[in-house]
């Protein structure tokens, strides 16, 4: 009797066995994304709504941006060099949270600019 485990050959796995990369599509990059440029609207909403609805999704731009690069930039680069592969959902939620960093940045930058002496 040996104590080694041997690995079963591809016609003794069962399906069970067989271990199945997940499919990668980007959705969660892209959820996030939309999410993240839509918050930079939210001080533009009716003044009727409490301040929380309006003011409070601005802080929450910047790190529902990141999620969505960091979520995005994985699955594009588990699909690198795949012809078949779809990188459209990916690809925009980078792009869309690139840009919903990149806002607020270069507003505090244009602030700090124009009220500098």
């Amino acid at each position: 009797m040996s104590f080694v485990e041997q690995t079963a050959g591809p016609e003794q796995q069962t399906e069970a066995e067989s271990v199945a990369e997940p499919e990668r599509r980007g959705t969660a990059s892209l959820a996030l994304g939309i999410a993240a440029v839509a918050m930079i609207g939210c001080p533009f909403l009716p003044e009727g709504l409490p301040p929380w609805i309006r003011y409070f999704p601005v802080y929450l731009v910047l790190p529902v941006g990141t999620m969505a690069v960091v979520c995005g930039l994985p699955d594009l680069w588990a699909v690198r060099g795949d012809a078949g592969a779809a990188r459209g959902r990916s690809l925009t939620g980078v792009t869309l949270g690139t840009v919903a960093i990149l806002v607020p940045l270069v507003a505090c930058l244009y602030l700090v600019l124009l009220l500098g002496p």
